[in-house]
């Protein structure tokens, strides 16, 4: 996300989720690429945030829905908040639970039966998907920083 819409996208998340009853004091922007994502405290919700061009909000959200129904290993929508996409201020979100990186205290051997479970549910679903191609076409190209060395 280009940095002049950071602050209006983690203002109309956080509006949002306080609007819809979560207690929001503070957003820590956690990965800031094509999305935007944000760990709200102290709620402790997770929040995406995209242009409406560059967005693939409603398939993460129906994605979500039928994972959990396989009961595959995969974060679920807040439960705390209607489970749908919301929109404001020309941003599209949704609020996810939110936990906390496990990876370097996971072993290996649980992760990759966690990744076995996963790959299970998904052949259980029947779901149109866009091939990988046609989402990174229709990705922005992040703004490049200049190096120090130049």
């Amino acid at each position: 996300m280009q940095p002049s819409d950071v602050s209006r996208a983690v203002a109309a998340a956080t509006s949002t989720a306080a609007a819809l009853g979560l207690t929001v004091d503070d957003a820590v922007v956690l990965q800031n690429a094509n999305k935007l994502t944000l760990h709200l405290l102290p709620c402790d919700a997770l929040a995406r945030i995209a242009p409406p061009a560059h967005q693939e909000a409603q398939f993460e959200v129906d994605l979500a829905g039928h994972l959990a129904e396989t009961g595959s290993p995969a974060v679920a929508l807040d439960p705390r908040v209607p489970l749908r996409v919301y929109e404001r201020d020309g941003f599209v979100f949704t609020l996810w639970t939110y936990h906390a990186s496990v990876t370097p205290h996971l072993a290996p051997a649980d992760y990759a039966d966690a990744l076995r479970r996963l790959h299970i549910g998904m052949q259980k679903i029947e779901m149109t998907t866009p091939h990988f191609t046609d989402r990174v076409a229709g990705s922005p190209t992040p703004p490049v920083e200049p190096s120090p060395d130049t």
